[in-house]
């Protein structure tokens, strides 16, 4: 009886043309996200693929030069774009993904896309992700808004009724008319996506894309469910078609489109984040201390750069000062990321009110365009960058410090710049992914519960009605 009543909501989905035209348009715009992602990908990834090699290769081709000179000019890294960006970008374009190794000071990434962009990136960015989150739950309403409505209004729900069938068979007939609704839309395009994303870069299968690109389908079949349980909710409470259209429409706009700006403001209240000036100003003043500490107990001086400091000195005094800001950026720079963790995970549980929050943290992090993947190649680069200015420190103490008054007159060259070794990075696997979106996926499940019981109370209310 279930599946009776789910394909008879299918057929007269496609009969009124609600499925083939409104789910055209939205199986369009998933088509087009995903081909806009796959070209955009490609160009990115041989982008910063050349930008790598180019940057290294003027590393090793620079003139002789004194080391420390070399380590102020430093070199750049390019964060590699994960396969699942075809799907979610993410905060990739509100980030950058650059960052300038040089001396003394940890750099942030660089070179945002959204620097250059208009006034209607504010609205997102066009990806399949975008227009799962935002016109899935539409799409829902426009083909389930009037489920329960329309067949009270025309009398034939109390005739079912009277055949014995339950209203439980009737709401299970109906999510399930949707569901293969949704199926039948979306089933194609998360196969190409499949094939594109697992495979469409000509290399072999990428099996950690692949388990991404599983959970992240589970991820948005829930959200997807949600959706419909909450559609079928309203339906059955609506006291008409028209009621219960415009119902779910307020609800769509208030938990769509203002939950994560209001999210975004609550979580930035409730977990506040330092200005970039007053970070710059603390980060430089504990730095400042650090260092005179360590300069007073190994040269006793207490100003940097001290004229009693003898030239043959000033490699060791280089490793010195670096040494004693490291930990100072570690705790400076951990602080701030975890601060912007809270606020994520803020956002997250009041994914509970409104589910798109809570799908869009996992989408990102499943897809690895989130903050905790940004924290990650962020580390590595600063590991890479100490290695630069150690290295460069070491030739200087071997090499320089010796030569005492002439010191600066040092000039290093190309076997130097070749004993650092080019940047590269691994970022983490799907199972680390799974561990820091875990938060998110039990919102959902939750959610999804939550809607289901609202759903299973409605139609209970409204039974003999």
């Amino acid at each position: 009886m279930v599946r009776t009543i789910a394909a008879k909501d299918l057929t007269t989905m496609f009969r009124d043309g609600r499925l083939p035209w409104a789910g055209g348009v939205v199986l369009a715009l998933v088509v087009t996200a995903v081909t806009v992602g796959w070209q955009r990908q490609r160009e990115i990834a041989s982008e910063r693929a050349a930008a790598q090699a180019l940057d290294y290769d003027d590393w090793v081709a620079q003139p002789e030069r004194h080391p420390h000179n070399a380590a102020h000019q430093g070199m750049h890294v390019f964060k590699p774009d994960p396969p699942l960006a075809i799907v979610d970008p993410g905060i990739d374009p509100y980030v950058g993904s650059t960052i300038w190794l040089r001396a003394h000071r940890q750099s942030e990434l660089m070179f945002m896309p959204a620097q250059d962009a208009t006034g209607l990136q504010r609205f997102g960015e066009l990806s399949a992700a975008w227009v799962l989150q935002v016109l899935g739950p539409l799409l829902i309403i426009v083909l389930g808004f009037d489920a329960f409505a329309a067949e009270r209004e025309l009398g034939t729900l109390r005739q079912t009724l009277s055949l014995g069938i339950s209203s439980k068979q009737i709401l299970w007939g109906k999510a399930l008319g949707q569901f293969w609704g949704l199926g039948l839309l979306l089933g194609p395009a998360a196969a190409g996506a499949a094939i594109v994303v697992v495979a469409g870069r000509g290399e072999a299968i990428d099996v950690d894309a692949a388990a991404r690109l599983g959970w992240l389908g589970l991820g948005y079949a829930i959200y997807l469910a949600i959706a419909v349980f909450a559609v079928l909710t309203v339906s059955a409470l609506g006291r008409s078609s028209r009621v219960a259209l415009v119902t779910l429409l307020g609800l769509w706009i208030g938990t769509t489109l203002l939950a994560p700006r209001v999210a975004s403001d609550l979580s930035r209240t409730w977990k506040p984040s330092p200005s970039r000036l007053t970070f710059n100003a603390d980060l430089g003043a504990e730095m400042g201390r650090m260092q005179e500490q360590a300069w007073m107990a190994n040269f006793g001086v207490a100003t940097q750069w001290s004229p009693d400091l003898p030239l043959d000195k000033w490699g060791v005094a280089l490793q010195v000062d670096d040494h004693a800001g490291y930990s100072v950026m570690d705790r400076h720079f951990a602080r701030l990321w975890d601060t912007f963790g809270e606020q994520q995970r803020v956002q997250e549980w009041l994914g509970l009110a409104a589910p798109v929050l809570a799908v869009r943290a996992f989408s990102m992090a499943i897809s690895g365009t989130d903050f905790a993947h940004y924290r990650t190649f962020s580390l590595a680069a600063e590991r890479h960058r100490r290695v630069l200015q150690d290295l460069m420190s070491e030739d200087l103490v071997e090499r320089a410090d010796p030569r005492g008054t002439g010191h600066f007159d040092y000039r290093a060259g190309a076997d130097l710049w070749r004993r650092m070794p080019p940047f590269t990075y691994a970022p983490p696997p799907v199972s680390w992914a799974l561990r820091n979106s875990g938060r998110s996926l039990a919102v959902l499940i939750a959610g999804l519960l939550l809607s289901m019981a609202a759903a299973h109370v409605a139609v209970g209310a409204r039974r003999t009605v």
